[in-house]
């Protein structure tokens, strides 16, 4: 072979994965910092990235692809590169993250084509399952989960309510089938696992497959199981038992169970693919194939293309890095009536706040109502009042991410949950709550306040994130009420005083976050 044509085969895919790694080095610096939090749904990101880099290189040497132009690779290529410029442009995260592998690839088969690209699919793609784009499937797991911890618990005779992802066991407590416990993190390890064996001793895509389906299957059994077992727990501890409290080592043990019939299954895939599958090295035959196009123009026609639309993301995004301030500043306005409410020096209702982490903007202030102030000295309606509003969502600042929650599950206890219409269509959600140490209640009104528009849950106000591209505001909040009482209707007090306070938080941030667009009124003939 010639010098030159087996330095360029080698040289080559290494220029443009330097030109990859520049293009999408704000994603890279994202996918860190979710990938260093141990205790989330990402943490294997670095192990998988790193067992893709050893099957990539084993999978190269083996085969040794020669370079050439596969120019009817360009269009998806530049489509997947235009598609991470408009998440870098428009702050959408979700658009980078989708374009990341395709780019990917889709530089790697216009040098090499599809024949000798195929071997890479596997190596190269299992980095998807580090991707925090799976976020999106945890709510459906979540219901999922629910209903089959509904038809496990009814044989059991144990009175229940399920209401949304809660589960209400009266005069006992109630459990949420939080994020956590969507079983996303299993599924995903679970999926990993799969491919990874598949790739490594299954020659055959249909044993793939069908590993693949018994794995996902595995999988989401023993977080179904592990939810389970803590319900039950639960209920027959009244509220006592340490898995209430800390679970996460016991689903790992679930689901590490889960894995030896799994295994045991994929041992019997391969020796039934023994003696069915002809012996033979294809790396050989790939390396001798045609190969289309020179390797020059296969190589400028994977990097030009990452230098120009990368030169395009520095010149027209947003300038938001450099005028992003390191310390929360305050939101200044007042949501109350100051003749109704008094004002105190606390950030707390008997304990209890939100859990919001690195909000750009923050509001959190507790009230009495005049007059109400008992004997005792105790007030007997206090009212928490707190914002947390994030100027654009980027990693670790996002208005839902893993460790942002509304309650503590070790201070408080789930009892039940409510809607709130505040009129003009626009519905919150509420939550009652019980101390665990005590028969003190509160109940809280809360809503997302996602580019201009209300939404109750923490799916809906990730999804409406979504449509930014086609929106002038990148600005996500939170809102919550929170109310305790003695002698009142907790809930339609609430309720009263959600409807006031979100008309004066909306008009707010519209004046805070809108920018300044073309009077429709002027352009009228």
């Amino acid at each position: 072979m010639n010098p030159d044509v087996r330095n360029a085969d080698r040289f080559y895919p290494l220029c443009f994965l330097a030109a990859f790694v520049f293009f999408t080095w704000p994603t890279l610096e994202g996918l860190a910092a979710r990938w260093v939090k141990w205790d989330e749904t990402f943490s294997h990101g670095f192990l998988l990235l790193g067992l893709s880099t050893l099957l990539t290189i084993k999978t190269w040497w083996r085969l040794r692809p020669r370079v050439g132009f596969y120019w009817i690779w360009l269009v998806p290529f530049v489509a997947a590169a235009l598609l991470h410029l408009a998440g870098s442009v428009l702050m959408i995260e979700t658009f980078q993250q989708l374009a990341f592998v395709p780019i990917l690839l889709g530089g790697l088969v216009l040098m090499w084509g599809w024949r000798q690209i195929v071997p890479f699919i596997i190596p190269v793609g299992i980095l998807v399952f580090a991707l925090p784009i799976w976020e999106y499937a945890a709510w459906p797991l979540q219901v999922i989960t629910v209903k089959i911890n509904e038809l496990m618990l009814s044989p059991l005779n144990i009175d229940f309510v399920v209401e949304g992802v809660f589960v209400y066991f009266p005069g006992v407590g109630a459990f949420e089938i939080a994020h956590g416990c969507s079983g996303l993190r299993y599924l995903l390890v679970g999926m990993t696992l799969c491919f990874l064996y598949g790739e490594l001793n299954l020659d055959l895509w249909r044993s793939r497959l069908l590993l693949l389906v018994v794995g996902i299957g595995l999988a989401l059994a023993a977080n179904w199981i592990r939810v389970f077992v803590i319900i039950h727990q639960g209920y027959e501890t009244n509220m006592e038992s340490p898995l209430v409290k800390d679970h996460d080592t016991f689903g790992w043990w679930v689901f590490a169970a889960t894995l030896i019939p799994l295994f045991f299954f994929a041992r019997h895939l391969e020796r039934k693919e023994r003696g069915a599958v002809a012996n033979g090295d294809s790396g050989a035959a790939t390396s001798q194939r045609q190969v289309k196009g020179r390797p020059l123009p296969g190589m400028i026609a994977s990097i030009l293309p990452l230098v120009v639309i990368g030169a395009l993301t520095w010149y027209s995004a947003p300038k938001m890095q450099a005028s992003t301030q390191t310390s929360t500043l305050s939101h200044d306005f007042s949501a109350v009536d100051a003749a109704s409410w008094l004002p105190v020096f606390q950030k707390q209702l008997s304990g209890w706040q939100p859990e919001m982490e690195r909000p750009d903007r923050v509001l959190e202030r507790t009230y009495v109502e005049r007059g109400s102030i008992a004997d005792d000295g105790g007030a007997r309606k206090r009212l928490f009042v707190g914002l947390y509003s994030y100027d654009f969502q980027r990693p670790g600042r996002e208005v839902v991410q893993y460790h942002n929650r509304l309650f503590s599950n070790e201070l408080l206890i789930p009892e039940s949950t409510f809607k709130i219409d505040v009129g003009n269509d626009i519905e919150l959600g509420g939550l009652s709550l019980r101390y665990r140490q005590s028969d003190e209640r509160i109940v809280l009104a809360y809503g997302y306040y996602v580019e201009g528009h209300w939404e109750a849950t923490e799916l809906q106000a990730k999804l409406a994130q979504l449509p930014g591209i086609f929106n002038a505001r990148s600005d996500a909040s939170l809102m919550v009420i929170g109310l305790s009482c003695k002698d009142c209707e907790a809930k339609d007090v609430i309720s009263t005083m959600a409807s006031k306070i979100q008309t004066e938080v909306e008009p707010y941030l519209d004046s805070l976050y809108d920018k300044v667009r073309p009077s429709r009124e002027s352009g009228k003939l």
